[in-house]
């Protein structure tokens, strides 16, 4: 059940990026955060109360967690997600979108490291070097040489970096918290909280609220694929460890590639494919010993 829903939460995250990009042209990157926040809190009203009325013969019995510990790695969660998006939106702003994008993909190499420290979980041998054949694709993908240098864009490098460090705390803080909860509440309850940290800044700009309004079409669609992205990966990372989920989740770049080359145009058809085979070949490493490890 983990490895399917770390697989299906690959797909949809791939989906969900392929209209982020679509809506990047249109939307700065604080109103299009905090609508991806914003826009799937209906969709969760409404599949909690399906799963509270239905649960048993679904997903199983979904229950309002209400413990303290609960609502405290919810938060922490929340924080480490809104800093992530701040720091990756800030990258962005001060180095090259190939350049920061390859130093995103380095956040399961972190989570070997926070995880341990965290939730306790420890990883086999085997299971870090099938983490950092994924993260070697990914980075493949990602990579393309610039004329600006890495030199020039020092800041914007170490941004992303602090990005994908919080990016593993948040992965850490998921997995307690679906430990503590159930996972359609607690992808509800750290949406919630983080679109609260995001509101501020965007209902006191006009500019803001009204690109909301212009581009609901795609955001509602988009809300849509974040509430199933996040429940898939809640479910994957109570089964297995987080280092595992977010390793095989980045399976979404091979799907990127394919989407991006069929409704883009993009091009550089090689090196990508043999980074996908290297994603591929690490992922799958993943999700046999998902499958078999005791």
């Amino acid at each position: 059940m983990g490895v399917f829903a770390s697989f299906l939460s690959a797909a949809l995250s791939s989906a969900k990026d392929l209209i982020s990009k679509r809506l990047a042209s249109r939307l700065d990157g604080m109103t299009s955060t905090f609508a991806s926040f914003a826009y799937a809190l209906p969709y969760y009203v409404v599949l909690l109360t399906i799963l509270y009325i239905w649960g048993d013969y679904l997903l199983g019995e979904e229950t309002l967690t209400w413990s303290l510990t609960f609502f405290l790695l919810a938060l922490a969660r929340s924080v480490t997600d809104s800093l992530a998006e701040g720091l990756k939106m800030h990258a962005f702003a001060h180095g090259d979108i190939s350049v920061v994008a390859c130093f995103f993909s380095i956040s399961p190499i972190f989570l070997l490291i926070t995880s341990p420290l965290i939730t306790g979980d420890r990883t086999s041998l085997e299971g870090i070097v099938a983490v950092c054949v994924v993260v070697g694709g990914s980075v493949l993908v990602m990579y393309r040489p610039s004329a600006t240098g890495f030199s020039a864009q020092k800041k914007g490098i170490l941004l992303a970096i602090g990005a994908s460090f919080f990016f593993s705390l948040n992965s850490c803080f998921d997995r307690l918290a679906v430990l503590e909860g159930t996972p359609v509440f607690a992808g509800f309850t750290m949406t919630l909280l983080s679109a609260f940290f995001l509101l501020p800044f965007v209902v006191l700009r006009r500019d803001r609220l009204q690109s909301l309004r212009v581009h609901r079409g795609g955001l509602w669609v988009r809300g849509f694929l974040e509430v199933g992205f996040m429940v898939c990966k809640l479910y994957a990372i109570r089964e297995l460890q987080a280092p595992y989920v977010v390793g095989i989740q980045r399976v979404s770049l091979v799907f990127s590639i394919i989407g991006g080359r069929i409704f883009f145009g993009e091009r550089d058809t090689f090196r990508r494919l043999l980074a996908a085979a290297l994603i591929i070949g690490g992922v799958f490493w993943i999700a046999w010993m998902g499958l078999y490890e005791p």
